[in-house]
């Protein structure tokens, strides 16, 4: 049991190199560097709360998923989940912009030691850390959920998930007491404030790229670049917080300009090159089986983070695309996890998580099954002994 558990932490520690983790980085920074007083003892409590709620919220569903057969990280294309999760970045992006302070009941601060706010807030942002974790999966993870639905012990399940979201979670522990440290630079007024907003606008930002998936796709593209320029703007000609300190001034201007020159790179209409993709279909399925045709098929989910990557980066290589003319290749969305025909399509392919990428040789046989991201180099070394 010690043995397991150890192995678990570490490939809990390790489901951090994953490219799918990045976007919790300036999340935990832009949280905790707002939220603390430079205390370390605050802030390793503060982050002693954020990571036990990323380990419960992260337990729990992967238990829930693993006993039931559902895709793990399922939750997230749940319109509920996702409206919850937007509402948490917007109440705390709130905080930071003034509009109230996370403050513990009296009788506790008191037993505390007169340890004021955060503590909530820092659970609570774990709490949908966890949550937002949850489709970061790699083969580790899926492994684990297949291990604990066979057992069928869920407490045995619980405490594994547990062991590994402390592993996942740990790193944010020390990144909340470095972020937090923020809050030692000089002239903590003013400065603050200015600070506070940026971290603001960095949750409101993470609000809306989270609420994507309720949106409609005809605007998704230009929502978070407009928003992005509109914070632009305002930190450079309107927020006027600190501007008398000139290291931080020139900090925001070129953070502010940087902003903008991305939101407009994202705007900027360019060719999309990928792999000549058809939408699977039972018949098309079928079709290229009776022709012998070597496959690749890519379940993927608006929700996922690494399957956005691969389209970015591992299907848009133009190697990639030209050693996959000797494919056909489908793509699967498995978005709509909870629907009937989506669930044919899982129990078919045993599909656990996504991205999931299958390749299939000319005989129709399954000879590699992705999950998690990989670079365009790696891909092309599969796909190139297929025969």
């Amino acid at each position: 049991m010690l043995l397991t558990l150890l192995i678990v932490f570490l490939g809990g520690l390790a489901l951090n190199l994953t490219p799918c983790v990045y976007p919790l980085i300036p999340i935990t920074i832009g949280f905790f560097g707002g939220q603390s007083e430079g205390k370390t003892s605050k802030l390793f409590v503060m982050g002693l709360f954020y990571v036990l709620g990323m380990a419960l919220t992260y337990s729990i569903v992967g238990v829930i998923t693993a006993l039931s057969g559902a895709i793990f990280g399922t939750l997230m294309q749940n319109p509920f989940v996702i409206g919850f999760i937007v509402l948490i970045f917007i109440a705390l992006s709130l905080s930071m912009f003034g509009v109230y302070e996370f403050k513990l009941p009296d009788s506790l601060v008191a037993k505390a030691g007169g340890s004021k706010s955060g503590m909530f807030g820092a659970f609570f942002m774990g709490l949908t850390m966890g949550i937002v974790a949850a489709p970061c999966i790699g083969p580790f993870v899926i492994g684990l959920v297949t291990y604990v639905a066979a057992k069928g012990d869920p407490y045995y399940g619980f405490l594994l998930f547990f062991v590994m979201a402390i592993g996942l979670g740990l790193p944010y522990l020390v990144l909340a007491l470095f972020s937090g440290k923020i809050k030692n630079l000089p002239r903590a007024g003013f400065w603050m404030d200015a600070v506070k907003h940026i971290f603001g606008f960095i949750l409101l930002g993470m609000a809306i790229y989270f609420a994507e998936p309720l949106l409609p796709k005809s605007i998704v593209k230009y929502i978070l670049p407009i928003f992005m320029i509109i914070a632009g703007i305002f930190l450079l000609f309107m927020d006027k917080e600190a501007s008398k300190i000139f290291g931080f001034k020139v900090f925001k201007i070129l953070f502010s300009t940087i902003l903008i020159a991305l939101a407009a790179y994202m705007l900027y209409p360019t060719e999309k090159k990928s792999l000549d993709w058809e939408y699977y279909t039972e018949a098309n399925y079928t079709t290229a089986l009776s022709n012998n045709n070597k496959m690749i098929i890519d379940f993927y989910a608006d929700w996922c983070i690494p399957c956005k990557e691969l389209d970015a980066i591992t299907f848009s290589d133009e190697k990639v695309i030209a050693a996959s003319k000797n494919f056909k290749s489908f793509k699967v969305d498995m978005t709509k996890t909870l629907s009937d025909q989506t669930e044919i399509i899982r129990k078919k392919f045993d599909i656990r998580g996504m991205p999931t990428v299958l390749i299939i040789n000319s005989s129709g046989q399954e000879v590699e099954r992705i999950t998690g991201f990989v670079n365009a180099e790696e891909f092309l070394k599969i796909i190139d002994t297929i025969k």
